[in-house]
Protein backbone atom coordinates (compact mmCIF):
# COMPACT_ATOMS: atom_id res chain seq x y z
CA UNK A 1 0.00 0.00 0.00
CA UNK A 2 1.16 3.47 -0.67
CA UNK A 3 2.81 5.14 2.16
CA UNK A 4 0.49 8.49 1.33
CA UNK A 5 -2.50 6.68 1.13
CA UNK A 6 -4.72 4.56 3.86
CA UNK A 7 -6.91 2.14 2.53
CA UNK A 8 -11.02 2.54 3.70
CA UNK A 9 -13.28 0.10 2.60
CA UNK A 10 -12.55 -1.08 -1.23
CA UNK A 11 -11.60 3.23 -1.49
CA UNK A 12 -8.21 4.63 -1.18
CA UNK A 13 -8.77 7.31 1.07
CA UNK A 14 -5.63 10.32 0.43
CA UNK A 15 -3.64 11.44 3.87
CA UNK A 16 -1.66 13.88 2.36
CA UNK A 17 -0.02 14.74 6.12
CA UNK A 18 1.68 11.76 5.46
CA UNK A 19 3.93 12.34 2.33
CA UNK A 20 5.93 15.36 4.31
CA UNK A 21 6.40 13.22 7.37
CA UNK A 22 10.24 13.73 7.92
CA UNK A 23 10.70 16.80 5.94
CA UNK A 24 14.06 18.04 6.30
CA UNK A 25 14.26 21.78 4.18
CA UNK A 26 17.60 22.59 4.71
CA UNK A 27 19.48 25.37 2.43
CA UNK A 28 22.85 23.76 0.86
CA UNK A 29 21.06 19.99 0.35
CA UNK A 30 19.89 18.99 -2.39
CA UNK A 31 16.96 17.14 -3.63
CA UNK A 32 15.54 15.19 -6.09
CA UNK A 33 11.54 16.13 -6.71
CA UNK A 34 9.48 14.74 -9.27
CA UNK A 35 6.16 16.56 -9.50
CA UNK A 36 3.27 15.40 -11.60
CA UNK A 37 -0.10 16.52 -13.57
CA UNK A 38 -3.57 15.90 -12.32
CA UNK A 39 -4.18 12.57 -13.62
CA UNK A 40 -1.63 12.50 -15.45
CA UNK A 41 -2.85 14.29 -18.25
CA UNK A 42 0.23 14.31 -20.91
CA UNK A 43 0.48 17.73 -21.58
CA UNK A 44 4.03 19.14 -20.18
CA UNK A 45 5.73 19.11 -23.90
CA UNK A 46 2.80 21.08 -25.52
CA UNK A 47 5.35 23.33 -26.79
CA UNK A 48 3.99 26.36 -24.31
CA UNK A 49 3.61 24.19 -21.64
CA UNK A 50 7.21 22.86 -21.90
CA UNK A 51 8.85 26.69 -22.26
CA UNK A 52 6.94 28.13 -19.56
CA UNK A 53 8.20 25.06 -17.04
CA UNK A 54 11.91 25.91 -18.87
CA UNK A 55 11.31 29.49 -18.05
CA UNK A 56 9.86 29.14 -14.66
CA UNK A 57 12.55 26.54 -13.81
CA UNK A 58 15.55 29.56 -14.71
CA UNK A 59 13.42 31.79 -12.78
CA UNK A 60 14.09 30.21 -9.74
CA UNK A 61 17.43 29.31 -10.44
CA UNK A 62 18.14 33.11 -10.24
CA UNK A 63 17.00 34.84 -7.06
CA UNK A 64 18.78 32.21 -4.78
CA UNK A 65 15.47 29.86 -4.40
CA UNK A 66 17.26 27.34 -6.07
CA UNK A 67 20.59 25.98 -8.14
CA UNK A 68 18.98 23.88 -10.54
CA UNK A 69 21.45 21.10 -11.43
CA UNK A 70 19.22 19.06 -14.03
CA UNK A 71 15.75 18.72 -15.16
CA UNK A 72 13.00 17.08 -17.74
CA UNK A 73 9.84 17.09 -18.78
CA UNK A 74 8.12 14.34 -19.56
CA UNK A 75 4.73 14.13 -21.08
CA UNK A 76 2.70 14.12 -17.39
CA UNK A 77 5.96 14.81 -15.02
CA UNK A 78 8.73 16.58 -14.69
CA UNK A 79 12.04 14.96 -12.23
CA UNK A 80 13.95 18.11 -11.01
CA UNK A 81 17.48 17.76 -9.25
CA UNK A 82 18.65 21.06 -7.91
CA UNK A 83 20.42 22.54 -4.35
CA UNK A 84 17.72 24.45 -2.22
CA UNK A 85 18.77 27.89 -1.63
CA UNK A 86 18.36 30.17 1.34
CA UNK A 87 15.69 32.63 0.64
CA UNK A 88 12.42 29.68 0.48
CA UNK A 89 11.85 26.19 2.49
CA UNK A 90 11.32 22.70 0.32
CA UNK A 91 7.88 23.57 0.41
CA UNK A 92 7.53 26.64 -0.79
CA UNK A 93 10.13 26.09 -3.85
CA UNK A 94 7.70 23.22 -5.05
CA UNK A 95 4.29 25.58 -4.80
CA UNK A 96 6.21 28.04 -6.42
CA UNK A 97 7.59 26.11 -9.28
CA UNK A 98 3.91 24.92 -9.72
CA UNK A 99 2.18 28.22 -9.53
CA UNK A 100 4.16 30.09 -12.05
CA UNK A 101 4.88 26.72 -14.54
CA UNK A 102 1.05 26.35 -14.79
CA UNK A 103 -0.92 29.86 -16.26
CA UNK A 104 -3.58 30.03 -14.27
CA UNK A 105 -5.19 31.99 -16.82
CA UNK A 106 -4.83 29.75 -19.59
CA UNK A 107 -4.38 26.28 -18.77
CA UNK A 108 -6.70 23.46 -18.90
CA UNK A 109 -4.78 21.27 -16.40
CA UNK A 110 -3.57 21.10 -13.10
CA UNK A 111 -0.65 19.85 -11.42
CA UNK A 112 -1.52 16.76 -8.76
CA UNK A 113 -1.52 17.82 -5.22
CA UNK A 114 2.17 17.12 -3.50
CA UNK A 115 4.96 15.89 -4.96
CA UNK A 116 7.72 13.13 -4.59
CA UNK A 117 11.01 14.35 -2.64
CA UNK A 118 13.95 12.93 -1.77
CA UNK A 119 17.23 14.92 -0.10
CA UNK A 120 20.02 13.60 -1.10
CA UNK A 121 22.93 11.94 1.51
CA UNK A 122 26.17 12.85 1.62
CA UNK A 123 26.65 9.36 0.51
CA UNK A 124 24.58 9.34 -2.00
CA UNK A 125 25.92 9.93 -5.74
CA UNK A 126 24.36 12.97 -7.33
CA UNK A 127 25.71 11.39 -10.83
CA UNK A 128 23.57 8.36 -10.76
CA UNK A 129 20.14 10.53 -10.11
CA UNK A 130 21.65 13.12 -12.88
CA UNK A 131 21.91 9.86 -15.10
CA UNK A 132 18.37 8.26 -13.72
CA UNK A 133 16.95 12.40 -14.90
CA UNK A 134 18.36 12.08 -18.43
CA UNK A 135 17.91 8.60 -19.35
CA UNK A 136 13.97 8.98 -18.27
CA UNK A 137 12.90 9.98 -22.04
CA UNK A 138 15.07 7.24 -23.62
CA UNK A 139 14.15 4.13 -21.22
CA UNK A 140 10.09 4.82 -21.89
CA UNK A 141 11.22 5.13 -25.73
CA UNK A 142 10.19 8.80 -26.04
CA UNK A 143 13.08 9.05 -28.16
CA UNK A 144 15.46 6.65 -29.73
CA UNK A 145 19.45 6.65 -28.35
CA UNK A 146 20.51 8.39 -31.82
CA UNK A 147 18.18 11.74 -31.03
CA UNK A 148 18.55 14.04 -28.48
CA UNK A 149 15.58 14.97 -25.92
CA UNK A 150 14.96 18.35 -26.26
CA UNK A 151 13.13 18.86 -22.81
CA UNK A 152 16.34 17.94 -20.68
CA UNK A 153 17.79 21.04 -19.08
CA UNK A 154 21.24 20.89 -17.23
CA UNK A 155 22.60 24.54 -16.47
CA UNK A 156 25.71 23.06 -14.85
CA UNK A 157 26.81 20.08 -16.82
CA UNK A 158 30.47 19.88 -14.79
CA UNK A 159 28.40 18.26 -12.19
CA UNK A 160 28.03 15.01 -13.72
CA UNK A 161 30.49 12.89 -14.53
CA UNK A 162 28.46 10.83 -16.98
CA UNK A 163 28.06 13.98 -19.30
CA UNK A 164 31.20 13.69 -20.33
CA UNK A 165 30.53 9.93 -21.76
CA UNK A 166 27.58 11.56 -24.02
CA UNK A 167 28.09 10.43 -27.32
CA UNK A 168 28.57 13.59 -30.04
CA UNK A 169 25.14 15.85 -30.01
CA UNK A 170 25.16 15.30 -26.25
CA UNK A 171 23.40 11.48 -27.04
CA UNK A 172 23.57 8.89 -24.52
CA UNK A 173 25.57 5.44 -24.93
CA UNK A 174 23.12 2.68 -26.13
CA UNK A 175 24.11 0.44 -23.69
CA UNK A 176 22.91 2.26 -21.32
CA UNK A 177 20.02 1.72 -21.49
CA UNK A 178 20.37 -2.21 -21.33
CA UNK A 179 22.21 -1.17 -17.89
CA UNK A 180 19.11 0.27 -16.43
CA UNK A 181 18.71 -1.38 -13.79
CA UNK A 182 22.27 -1.88 -12.12
CA UNK A 183 22.86 2.04 -13.12
CA UNK A 184 19.59 3.29 -11.12
CA UNK A 185 19.67 0.40 -8.40
CA UNK A 186 18.98 1.57 -4.84
CA UNK A 187 17.99 4.95 -6.07
CA UNK A 188 15.20 6.54 -4.30
CA UNK A 189 13.46 8.20 -7.20
CA UNK A 190 9.81 6.88 -5.69
CA UNK A 191 8.72 4.54 -8.10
Amino acid sequence: MNAGRQQTGSWPVRRTSDLHRGRVSAPGCRYFVTAVTKDRAPVLLRPEVACRVRATLLELDGPGDIQLLAATLMPDHVHLLFELGARLSLGRVCAKFKSLARDQRNADWYWQSDEFEHRLRPAEDLDRFGLYIFLNPYRVGLVATDARWPHWLCPRPELFRFMQLLREGNLPQPEWLGAWEALTRGLVVGE
